[in-house]
């Protein structure tokens, strides 16, 4: 796939709090040495990525996105409907979606991964969602979406400072939990109608969020459907007792969980509801939402031993 077409890089220099220089350094450093061209740009604001990606998909057939989830939300909806592959660095605070994929971190890995042209094609979530004046935006999620709690978690985050990865979350997670209250759902696919009283609901193509909870254990982003798992309501010492079972993917058969697949989600909040998508928060006050895949798959750069897994 190589065949010495320069390389498009997109790097967020805000990822990874403060990791982002030194990965920059040597990621260059690693394709001087191996005498692969490329052409590498900064991101300089949220949405920027999306414009640079949109742009370089008229030159490039490869974009490797460097950062974290939300960097790669943003490169890929900037490339829907192109013949661009993406590949993926992983430098932000979750990495979620390069963990579903079995992406290395190492810059080495992510090169060589690029040289030896193993691709493949994985689903991409759409979403349609309507805000309590009535106005309606659609966006595209490559792993991830979560309402109520989840996203929620998703906000907090952005508030410390001092954490990445797992810890961060697990900190964010408990501050959230303390303030957060459930919220009545309505919640449809082509053939089920439910009404929860949840803490949370989470859908994607992704196993991993939020640092490295595995919230939809089942979920594969080749499969064509999308994963649903519905948290319900419950004493918040009881919430904080499952979190070592959310994390490791346990959480299926206790009483309080709900999960299910389809291609098509509706879910509207007997109140408005906070929404994210890939740690990106959407809308603050989300009333009722349209999930779906969208009709676009993504050419993604994998590990070889992947290929066969996803």
């Amino acid at each position: 796939m190589y065949k010495q077409q320069k390389l498009g890089i997109i790097l967020n220099p805000a990822a990874g709090r403060g990791r982002a220089g030194n990965v920059r350094k040597r990621l260059i450093s690693r394709l001087q040495e191996k005498k692969i061209p490329f052409h590498l740009e900064l991101t300089k604001k949220p949405g920027h990525a999306k414009e640079i990606a949109l742009r370089m998909s008229e030159n490039f057939k490869i974009i490797v996105a460097a950062g974290g989830d939300g960097t790669v939300n943003e490169v890929v909806t900037g490339v829907v409907g192109r013949k661009t592959t993406i590949g993926i660095l992983p430098i932000g605070s979750g990495n979620d979606f390069s963990k579903a994929i079995g992406s290395s971190k190492n810059t080495d890995d992510v090169i060589d991964a690029i040289i030896r042209g193993s691709k493949q094609l994985l689903d991409l979530g759409e979403v349609s969602y309507w805000n309590d004046l009535g106005e309606k935006k659609e966006k595209y999620f490559v792993n991830t979406l979560g309402m109520g709690l989840d996203a929620e978690i998703a906000k907090e985050t952005r508030k410390i400072k001092f954490l990445r990865g797992l810890p961060l979350y697990l900190l964010a997670a408990i501050k959230a939990i303390k303030k957060h209250s459930s919220n009545e759902y309505k919640i449809t696919d082509r053939r089920t109608t439910k009404l929860e009283r949840a803490f949370l609901i989470c859908v994607g193509n992704g196993c991993f969020e939020g640092g490295g909870f595995k919230l939809l254990p089942n979920a594969k982003p080749s499969d064509s459907l999308l994963d649903l798992c519905i948290l319900g309501a419950m004493p918040i010492h009881k919430a904080i007792s499952i979190v070592p079972k959310l994390i490791k993917g346990k959480h299926e058969n206790l009483l309080n969980v709900s999960m299910w697949k389809a291609r098509k989600f509706f879910i509207e909040g007997k109140d408005a509801f906070i929404l994210h998508g890939d740690g990106e928060i959407f809308e603050e006050n989300t009333t009722r939402a349209e999930i779906k895949l969208a009709k676009n798959q993504i050419s993604f750069i994998m590990p070889k031993e992947q290929l066969s897994e996803l």
